[in-house]
């Protein structure tokens, strides 16, 4: 048995507690705001703050019962528009996914993703997740971002505008919704929300099966090269430009 603190997007509670009753080993969970993706820099200021806190043993999401028996910090995130980059712990080894977004962590995998992005172009990824935290397509996307865009540029209508214009050009290239089910979860509530907003966008509905292997392996601990990123204590996480997505480096490095 083994001692890990779990760091994650809250997009992955459903599909971790159906993975973690079977897991062997004793996870410490801490879930993240989903949007803080709105905003990387924020993403990783708070995720870099979150770590440094279990380091020093004042994080108050964070039992300190059996905390010097801990191994690891798991990252539940894909790179995330390079949220991640210039994360690092001084004392624990960083474990992450390799992985763009969190679509490849409900696909299964890397090449999963890969493949199915190269098959079906133009596609929005929808989960039980995604719904349960309100992502919205089309319209009433945009008339979200809207109220958004007008806070932070301070009421600016013509960068609001102009930020909204390159919205609307980005739906054009869009013509489904992919809605990603689960194994072991009911998927119908879902998928007929995805298609409500399918209809509402005026795209068609597609469904992919998901796997649970990438998350499993995860909270098991078995983090082969392939999957998974072991980043040591002191260096940092960085993209890598290539199949890998992720590499870690020696902060002089950088």
């Amino acid at each position: 048995m083994r001692y890990f603190k779990l760091l994650a997007c809250k997009i992955f509670q459903r599909e971790l507690a159906q993975v973690i009753p079977s897991c062997p080993n004793v996870l410490d969970i801490t879930f993240m705001r989903q949007d803080l993706h709105v905003h990387p820099q924020l993403l990783r200021e708070a995720l870099q703050k979150e770590i440094d806190l279990i380091e020093s043993g004042s994080d108050l999401h964070t039992n300190q019962r059996g905390f010097e028996k801990t191994e690891a910090i798991l990252l539940g995130y894909g790179l995330c528009s390079n949220a991640l980059v210039g994360i690092k712990s001084n004392r624990f080894p960083l474990v992450i996914p390799r992985a763009h977004d969190c679509i490849t962590h409900f696909m299964g995998s890397k090449e999963r993703y890969s493949e199915y992005f190269e098959k079906v172009k133009g596609t929005f990824f929808y989960t039980q997740g995604w719904i349960d935290l309100g992502m919205d397509i089309g319209q009433a996307d945009i008339e979200r971002k809207r109220s958004e865009y007008m806070e932070r540029f301070d009421g600016d209508e013509d960068a609001v505008e102009y930020l909204l214009d390159m919205e609307r050009e980005m739906y054009k290239n869009y013509r489904y919704v992919t809605y990603i089910t689960w194994p072991g979860m009911s998927n119908q509530r879902g998928i007929g929300a995805a298609q409500e907003m399918a209809d509402k966008a005026g795209m068609e509905l597609l469904q992919y099966e998901g796997s649970n292997r990438l998350l499993a392996d995860f909270v098991n601990g078995n983090w082969n090269e392939e999957d998974f990123l072991v980043v040591q204590p002191g260096e940092t996480i960085q993209p890598s430009y290539d199949k890998m997505v992720i590499k870690s480096v020696c902060c002089q490095e950088k």
